[in-house]
């Protein structure tokens, strides 16, 4: 936190395992620790452990991502419970430019009763999305 230079005061942090709502982080603030990992990721090696979308782990199977045709280009972990889908990691983008993202979506309530249908207007979001990052739009 000192090194970074990171201020922490409005974050609490509960539980490391990330399963708890009371865990809390602003997305501003997300951006500056994943953006401190991205200047000093030669020393500390970190964006290789993500999970890579459409090969390993969350990721693997991510729907918005092979629909916006960034399989393999993004590094990112992510974090759900009920009405909650954050992912926050590090995007190649068409031009070659390594770019954090953080994508926070709480209180998500699809406006149907079909979990599936429901989903793909999540898919749908982060197709846009991470399309838009790729692009740098």
């Amino acid at each position: 936190k000192q090194k970074a230079g990171i201020d922490l005061a409005n974050t609490i942090m509960v539980d490391g395992s990330g399963l708890s709502r009371h865990n809390l982080i602003a997305p501003a603030t997300m951006m500056q620790v994943l953006q401190y990992v991205g200047q000093h990721d030669s020393e500390l090696n970190f964006i290789s452990m993500l999970p890579l979308a459409g090969h390993d782990g969350t990721l693997q199977y991510r729907g918005g991502f092979t629909e916006a045709g960034v399989n393999g280009k993004v590094s990112a972990k992510t974090g759900s419970l009920k009405g909650v889908y954050n992912l926050a990691g590090f995007m190649t983008t068409a031009n070659g430019q390594k770019v954090a993202f953080v994508q926070f979506i709480s209180a998500y309530s699809p406006p149907t009763q079909n979990r599936n249908a429901g989903r793909a207007y999540l898919v749908r979001f982060e197709t846009n999305l991470y399309k838009d990052i790729y692009n740098n739009k």
